[in-house]
């Protein structure tokens, strides 16, 4: 099992930044710079989405789209994670590589559980991950827009407001999850690798799972797995919990409050005592 990441990077960063309780509703870091030409960009999924308008505020126009529109888009980017649709993944590269952001290129990918040769694509579950993001997103309105240096230090503020902001997150689940006495995360789909990585869990597929080798309350579960977990977790008498990957939404249509409700769940499930869990608890 991984030991927890040091606290006090994340906490030199949010030193600078102050306190950003209230995911989403930070004053604008732009509200006095000027607003670089506007851009059109498409997004297919929701972590896309969420950075390009959190990132591109009022210089950027989000369209979500579907797979089958990606490959004519007009739009003046396409921001998208690969790995989640292979449809997707084949019309983007299809684009002109100067309209494509890819919002996960400079994240350090880890293997798929399910197969060595992919790379689990869901990211955002470790919120470091969000920052260098929002980074990558915001670098590449940059370049894509007419006013390099304007663009800059827009782009690259708001960049930098989410990235602290997630770092706030970051340190916010560190507390919840430290320590858990039940390490062993149970789950039908492996899409919480990043999590596990971060925050010293094992993450054990419920196909391999032996009843009885570990302290285990509770199965997790993407929703089109529910009957196979219940059926599980019934034999067993534990609990089932369903994970929300965020592909296409989140709880208050924000990731990273998203973020911070699944850890909620998961605190409460493993046995984490130091800090009790709250609904209206947000980074600070």
């Amino acid at each position: 099992m991984k030991a927890h990441r040091p606290l006090v990077v994340v906490l030199a960063v949010l030193g600078l930044v102050g306190c950003t309780r209230n995911v989403g509703t930070a004053t604008d870091p732009t509200a006095s710079a000027g607003i670089p030409p506007a851009l059109t960009v498409a997004t297919v999924d929701f972590p896309s989405k969420w950075l390009s308008e959190r990132v591109g505020g009022d210089a950027v126009e989000v369209l979500s789209i579907g797979a089958s529109e990606v490959a004519q888009t007009d739009a003046d980017l396409l921001v998208y994670v690969p790995g989640l649709d292979a449809q997707v993944d084949a019309a983007a590269a299809e684009l002109p590589q100067d309209r494509v952001i890819n919002a996960t290129g400079d994240v350090n990918l880890v293997a798929s559980p399910r197969d060595p040769q992919i790379r689990d694509p869901y990211v955002w579950f470790d919120p470091v991950n969000v920052g260098t993001m929002a980074q990558t997103v915001a670098d590449g309105l940059t370049s894509a827009s007419p006013t390099t240096y304007e663009a800059s230090q827009f782009y690259g503020l708001r960049g930098l407001s989410v990235r602290n902001e997630a770092f706030g997150v970051d340190q916010r689940l560190q507390e919840m999850f430290n320590p858990c006495r039940i390490p062993t995360l149970v789950v039908e789909a492996p899409v919480l690798t990043y999590l596990a990585r971060a925050y010293a869990f094992d993450q054990v597929p419920l196909i391999l799972w032996k009843p009885g080798g570990q302290r285990v309350e509770s199965l997790y579960y993407t929703v089109d797995a529910q009957a196979a977990v219940q059926t599980a977790a019934k034999r067993n008498g534990i609990d089932t919990v369903p994970v929300d990957t965020f592909t296409e939404s989140a709880p208050e249509e924000d990731l990273l409050q998203g973020l911070l409700d699944l850890g909620d769940q998961i605190a409460a499930h493993q046995d984490c005592p130091l800090v009790t869990p709250s609904s209206s608890d947000r980074p600070g």
